[in-house]
């Protein structure tokens, strides 16, 4: 503890030590300047063999002479020996980065012209960086005292940053106080720097010949020394933080049961992957929803007006009466009542993995999940290997570009690495960079200033890379970003600034930018339709996400699974899957992935009689598969087989256009694909709607 007495300082220790009746250790009181308290003879006595007492020496230096006596340092003229390479210091050198900024500035500039130079070490004494006046730090270089070099008693004897670090006290040592006669001729003061726990992480150092001026040194390093203390448990509280709200979102989103907070007015505040399942809603869906529109909170509410509620109480789920949902309220420490936690499961047991475990011989164990990407249903190996890298890439802020066809399951893994990462509990803003014209993507990527054009919304808006801050911004179809705008994009992802429409200065973002794309990037690069650099800077982590057809038992999985949430949603009962339609599914090619099975199924489900699903319920172009419709339908077996799968593909877009009366927007939902691909296909293929 430092204490105010008069011009000087006193230091005392834990108050525990005073309180068994020990007296604090006393700092000299600052003088304009101090000579040695011991000359050359007193110093030679000692080093020579002769430990008596030095009358006038402080206790803590003849302490650390005798430490340097017992430790056999050798008291003639050297130079420092014990050096690390500066990249082993890397994990301190990083975080004094952070932390010593302006006070390194301002430290400077009080010793700036008067000889002398400043040292930051680490708790092992080691020498992470210094800075001073030009001539002294040239007269240190002459003994060895710079950035790895050790510092402490055991290498080169008594010295301020020796001391202090052995001691826990701030100390100056003057001329004939070092123990090594090469450093007779400096002044150094020093004072350790302690980390929130108490422990000393470093110390903070001036030093410099004795004929320098060391006035008021010992204020500079104290106050120094406390400024990084105070900058150093500002940064663990912010990584503290960082790592709480890591470690509650993988909690979070990695339990099986579907979780949601309601706040004080019964709001949905946030919910887990598991949720957005058994609800059938996504979390921007449900956020800020009332929770009453999901459940029926009355028999809470009846018993929250006892204060000592803290067991669950089991509420009707109005969203589908068939999962079973608990309410429990949270309470501060002084017992106020801050939010609800609703969790929900299914009552009915799930057989969403049994036909999967048929095959597979798993005994109906779902398969492993990934923190954070519970909601992308799988059991294959390629999945498998996809999902690793998401998760390891989730963990930096490195920039991923997903590549996959479309449905596949692009979102959900973006959502997916937003969730198993630090930045979990910031935004995750979706962009559809084919969805805006060419004019419209500056300012919704940016924003704009008010006045910035004609029609723009008074007190101007904030754009998408603003809204995701500290999150995730997913760039869904990057490819149909248009060429003009894409160098905007790029000196935002350099820089990590940007500048709204009608504005002059750089705004700072932090943003981990997660784009998404079912084209080839590199041809069309080559191309001239997507800039080359702009490629490069999206392509750090690619990660390719592999087609329904080529995911083997995940087909059955997920056929399990949607057709089960769907039944549950209709309210129908829910069938089994005859073998001959689990055949059909798996020998399907799926060119709509994930999308075109759902779908698949949905109208399946329009379409169900009896406890199986059957051929006969399919989408007219899967029925054949199973030989159900007339011959003549089938005509794709009379043609060349080179061109079967065009073909095949070709039909079943004139089927679904014929279903849906030509609207594109349903075709391109049943076939599982979006309108741009849809007017693609039926360019490639001559089909008219």
């Amino acid at each position: 503890m430092l204490l105010r007495e008069g011009d000087g300082f006193e230091i005392c220790r834990d108050p525990k030590d005073l309180e068994n009746g020990e007296r604090p250790s006393l700092l000299s009181r600052p003088r304009s300047q101090r000579g040695a308290q011991v000359d050359y003879a007193s110093w030679k006595h000692f080093v020579e063999g002769r430990r008596e007492t030095i009358n006038g020496m402080d206790q803590a230096l003849l302490d650390s002479w005798h430490r340097c006596m017992d430790m056999a340092v050798d008291p003639a003229p050297r130079s420092c020996w014990d050096f690390l390479p500066v990249s082993q210091l890397e994990p301190f050198t990083n975080t004094l980065e952070k932390i010593c900024g302006e006070i390194e500035t301002t430290a400077y500039r009080a010793i700036k012209g008067k000889g002398l130079l400043m040292t930051f070490t680490n708790a092992e004494g080691r020498v992470a960086r210094t800075s001073g006046d030009l001539k002294v730090l040239k007269q240190a270089d002459r003994l060895n005292f710079g950035p790895g070099a050790n510092w402490a008693e055991v290498s080169v004897g008594t010295n301020a940053i020796g001391v202090a670090l052995a001691t826990g006290l701030p100390m100056q040592v003057v001329g004939e106080e070092h123990f090594c006669r090469s450093h007779h001729s400096w002044c150094c003061t020093a004072a350790p720097i302690l980390d929130p726990r108490g422990d000393i992480w470093g110390c903070f150092d001036i030093s410099g010949p004795v004929e320098s001026d060391h006035t008021g040194n010992m204020e500079l390093v104290l106050q120094a020394a406390r400024a990084l203390e105070q900058s150093l448990s500002r940064l663990y509280c912010a990584e503290l933080e960082g790592q709480m709200a890591s470690l509650f979102s993988s909690m979070f989103n990695s339990v099986t049961t579907g979780v949601l907070f309601l706040n004080k007015k019964g709001r949905i505040t946030s919910a887990n992957g598991i949720a957005e399942l058994l609800l059938s809603r996504s979390v921007d869906a449900l956020r800020d929803r009332k929770g009453e529109e999901f459940f029926d909170l009355s028999p809470y509410l009846a018993q929250a007006k006892n204060a000592s509620l803290c067991d669950p109480v089991v509420i009707p789920c109005r969203a589908n009466p068939g999962l079973l949902a608990r309410a429990m309220p949270t309470f501060s420490a002084g017992g106020a009542w801050l939010n609800t936690i609703v969790t929900i499961t299914e009552t009915r047991h799930t057989r969403q993995f049994a036909l999967s475990a048929r095959r597979n011989g798993r005994a109906g164990l779902p398969p492993e999940s990934v923190p954070g990407f519970e909601h992308v249903l799988h059991d294959s190996e390629p999945m498998r290997r996809a999902v690793r890298q998401a998760a390891n890439a989730a963990r930096t802020p490195s920039t991923v570009l997903l590549l996959g066809e479309s449905g596949t399951g692009k979102e959900l893994f973006a959502r997916g690495i937003h969730q198993a990462g630090p930045r979990a509990g910031q935004p995750f803003v979706a962009v559809n960079c084919g969805a805006f014209s060419e004019e419209l993507v500056q300012s919704e990527l940016f924003g704009y200033r008010e006045g910035a054009f004609t029609g723009a919304v008074k007190r101007g808006r904030v754009g998408r890379f603003q809204k995701a801050d500290k999150g995730v911004l997913f760039l869904d179809e990057i490819s149909e970003m248009p060429l003009s705008q894409q160098v905007n994009l790029l000196r935002a992802l350099e820089e990590r600034a940007i500048v709204p429409v009608g504005g002059t200065s750089p705004l700072p973002v932090d943003v981990k930018i997660v784009a998404a794309t079912n084209k080839n990037l590199a041809e069309l690069v080559r191309q001239g339709r997507f800039r080359e650099d702009l490629y490069y800077r999206l392509n750090v982590v690619g990660i390719t996400i592999p087609p329904l057809r080529e995911r083997g038992r995940d087909i059955a999985l997920l056929a399990e699974y949607h057709l089960g949430r769907l039944c549950d949603d209709f309210g129908i009962p829910c069938p089994g899957i005859a073998p001959d339609t689990a055949d059909i599914f798996v020998s399907h090619t799926w060119p709509g992935n994930v999308r075109e099975l759902v779908n698949c199924l949905e109208f399946a489900a329009n379409n169900l009689s009896g406890p199986w699903l059957k051929p006969g319920h399919l989408p007219p172009y899967l029925q054949e598969k199973a030989g159900t419709r007339p011959a003549e339908n089938r005509q794709e077996e009379s043609r060349p087989q080179g061109f079967q799968l065009k073909d095949r593909e070709a039909d079943a877009i004139r089927e679904a256009l014929d279903f849906h009366k030509g609207n594109i927007s349903k075709t391109a939902k049943a076939l599982g694909i979006g309108r741009n691909t849809l007017y693609a296909k039926m360019e490639r293929y001559g089909i008219e709607a």
